[in-house]
């Protein structure tokens, strides 16, 4: 079989592009974005998608600055769209005090991310291949996982990112850019140690690959089977935690009925991104002991049992007053200054390109009742919705926005 066609095939059978879509590629230069450029340029007519380029530059090496001007002569040689974004990862690093790989990732995202509201693109395709996989998942591995981790790289992840190479290993994709005599960028910061995911890959990797010489395949197979059991029981819990839900909190007694994987999943569900699993296990057992009603999570939250039902609660003030109102300037831009955001408004009758999304949207003029108000969350605060109303605080949990961050949307 084709590479071109594998990697049709897996775009069809977990329907990562539709007829139709805009899709923006993430291309650094390197042998799997290239590969990844080249073969979805050939797939976009077959299809009816359209593609564009981003480069990121994260003025980490000397060389990065000539990979992106490869990439944007690349682009214009193929007559793909172009897009440059920069940032200075190892001053942010500094700043906001975390490891250089993470800024660099959280950098990367915010630049595709911006682009993909500003410019309306459906999609993000990013190069990760099948040894990228099982790298994933032997790092979760490593540092200990639960079903969710040892997925490894989904074919599909959040807010439109897609993953369209993974069934490609690397020597599959080098052999594919010789054959054609494609050219791309080496960069030599992935033969270094330092990093265990490349420790993983020139050392770990190849010891199991001796062993058994299908180790790839065999683990990016586990990781799509367990993917789909993942899903299974991600499903069961939505529907479950329903059932737990009502006006007062979360039931205690029917949560303690329910088997131990559903209980770790719905205190993960509500806890968001703080979610540990000694945090998760130190819930489950405070829910399972009746002799204390209160429990601190961290810094001001805290888990309230009461009457028979579990919730959380923050026991003080916020940074900010919630009580603060802003009337939206309509057409004109309102500041948030509690939260240094701002809302820009027009009115238009030409709204034929315009794409709504999550900080976007186009309203009838006629029906707004002004002026409008934006403030913070009120305790017991709902939300209409098609068929009714809901609570502010199951919707938060829904969308799984984390518990320290729900006091912050406007």
């Amino acid at each position: 079989m084709s590479l071109k066609k594998k990697v049709s095939d897996f775009i069809k059978e977990f329907k990562l592009i539709s007829k139709g879509d805009s899709v923006l590629l993430g291309v650094s230069g390197g042998p799997d974005s290239v590969f990844m450029l080249h073969i979805l340029n050939e797939l976009k007519k077959e299809t009816g998608f359209s593609i564009s380029i981003a480069s990121f530059n994260h003025k980490l090496r000397e060389e990065a600055a000539d990979e992106c001007d490869f990439v944007r002569k690349m682009s214009s040689e193929l007559g793909v769209p172009f897009f440059y974004g920069e940032s200075d990862v190892k001053k942010v690093s500094e700043e906001k005090k975390i490891s250089i790989e993470e800024a660099a990732r959280a950098e990367r995202f915010r630049f595709l991310f911006n682009l993909k509201e500003e410019k309306g693109f459906d999609k993000i395709a990013l190069a990760h291949n099948k040894d990228d996989f099982v790298e994933t998942v032997l790092m979760h591995l490593l540092k200990g996982s639960g079903l969710n981790g040892l997925t490894g790289i989904k074919p599909a992840s959040f807010n439109g990112i897609i993953h369209p190479i993974l069934p490609i290993d690397r020597e599959e994709l080098a052999e594919y850019l010789r054959e054609n005599k494609i050219l791309y960028r080496t960069d030599l910061t992935n033969y270094s140690l330092t990093y265990l995911r490349n420790k993983i890959r020139h050392q770990i990797v190849p010891l199991f690959t001796a062993m058994n010489e299908n180790f790839k395949e065999r683990v990016f197979r586990m990781g799509l089977l367990l993917l789909e059991e993942d899903r299974f029981l991600s499903d069961i819990v939505k529907k479950d935690i329903e059932i737990i839900r009502s006006e007062s909190g979360f039931s205690i007694r029917i949560f303690l009925s329910l088997p131990i994987f559903e209980k770790r999943r719905i205190i993960k569900l509500l806890l968001g991104d703080s979610s540990g699993f000694d945090r998760v296990e130190r819930v489950i057992k405070f829910l399972e002991t009746p002799l204390s009603n209160k429990m601190s999570l961290y810094g001001n939250l805290f888990l309230i049992k009461k009457n028979g039902y579990f919730y959380v609660k923050e026991d003080k003030a916020h940074p900010f007053s919630v009580s603060a109102r802003y009337p939206v300037n309509v057409p004109g831009e309102t500041v948030i200054k509690e939260i240094s955001a701002r809302i820009v408004t027009e009115i238009t009758n030409d709204f034929r390109n315009f794409r709504p999304s999550k900080e976007t949207a186009i309203f009838d003029f006629d029906k707004l009742p002004l002026p409008l108000i934006v403030r913070f969350r009120n305790e017991g605060d709902k939300i209409r919705i098609e068929n009714g109303t809901k609570k502010l605080q199951d919707l938060f949990v829904d969308l799984k926005v984390p518990l320290e961050k729900r006091p912050y949307v406007p």
